[in-house]
């Protein structure tokens, strides 16, 4: 079961599952399971081994020493964990890693996998394409947060989400105060670009 699990992952694309098989068998590894709430990982944590999403989502956020808490994103199984931080020189978890629902994490001894990557050009490459798609969505991240104004950023937001159920939630994903978010959905409305009906926010389209 874990097997066609894998298979269905974007890192082991082009893999032949008795390769998987094989892996899963040799490979130390265990099972872990996180009731909704739970932290798989918390941001410092050291990342020896690599950490596979088997089932369940989970949400990553940046913690401040005051507290204050920055959604980055949600991760939805079949997916891997913080995989560009597994082989780094400071191989930590940069964010907290929270399941939001019932979640099984496969977590698998790093020494081997990397040994299975160099018998499996393919996997290695994907791991790679992998990395540099997950730095190519930081830095659109980092962008919202440092050149974009925060109209622009919840613009942003509703052009891809559709439109905010849950203020709160927003406001955690867009690293503001409530408040903020509030003055900032009250301009938009102003201007004629949203509209919101009781806590449902929509864009409006160009005229």
């Amino acid at each position: 079961m874990h097997t066609e699990v894998l298979t269905r992952m974007s890192l082991f694309e082009g893999c032949e599952a008795e390769a998987l098989h094989q892996l899963l068998r040799e490979a130390p590894n265990s099972l872990r399971t996180y009731k909704e709430g739970e932290y798989i990982a918390r941001q410092g944590d050291v990342c020896r081994s690599l950490f596979i999403l088997m089932k369940g989502n989970v949400k990553t956020q940046m913690e401040n020493a005051e507290g204050k808490q920055l959604t980055i994103d949600w991760i939805k199984a079949p997916d891997i964990l913080a995989p560009a931080f597994i082989y780094a020189s400071e191989n930590r978890f940069p964010v907290n890693v929270e399941a939001t629902e019932l979640c099984e994490v496969l977590v698998m001894d790093r020494a081997r996998f990397e040994a299975f990557m160099h018998a499996q050009p393919a996997v290695m490459r994907n791991f790679i394409a992998i990395i540099s798609d997950r730095s190519l969505f930081l830095s659109r991240k980092l962008n919202e947060f440092a050149l974009q104004s925060l109209k622009s950023r919840l613009l942003n937001y509703l052009q891809m989400h559709g439109g905010i159920h849950n203020q709160q939630e927003v406001a955690f994903i867009l690293g503001v105060a409530r408040p903020s978010l509030a003055r900032a959905l009250s301009e938009l409305i102003a201007e004629g670009k949203i509209t919101m009906t009781g806590k449902q926010v929509v864009l409006n389209a160009p005229e």
